[in-house]
């Protein structure tokens, strides 16, 4: 199942894991190709990477839901709280 089709089926927390899951394995596939065969700097990478580091991935999703006309239909605060034990946890 492709990365945007697990995406529609984010419904719960489990289901939201599961998106979490594929997107770092997504990442990690796109690490290995990249290796083997690099991409233009100036393209994305094999699996459609934009944004490579920390900062790029989280200023993209901060402009995301900025420019976004409807927002994003999330808890801010589960998400702001599962984004810092990003930062933290072991």
């Amino acid at each position: 199942m492709e990365l945007h089709e697990k995406l529609e089926l984010v419904n719960s927390k489990e289901t939201f894991l599961e998106f979490v899951k594929a997107l770092i394995d997504d990442k990690q596939d796109e690490e290995k190709k990249e290796l083997i065969s690099p991409s233009s700097p100036f393209a994305e990478g094999a699996n459609g990477w934009q944004n490579i580091t920390i900062s790029d991935f989280l200023g993209a999703a901060h402009s995301y839901s900025t420019d976004s006309i409807n927002g994003i239909d999330l808890s801010w605060k589960g998400f702001a709280t599962f984004l810092y034990a990003g930062k933290m946890y072991e």
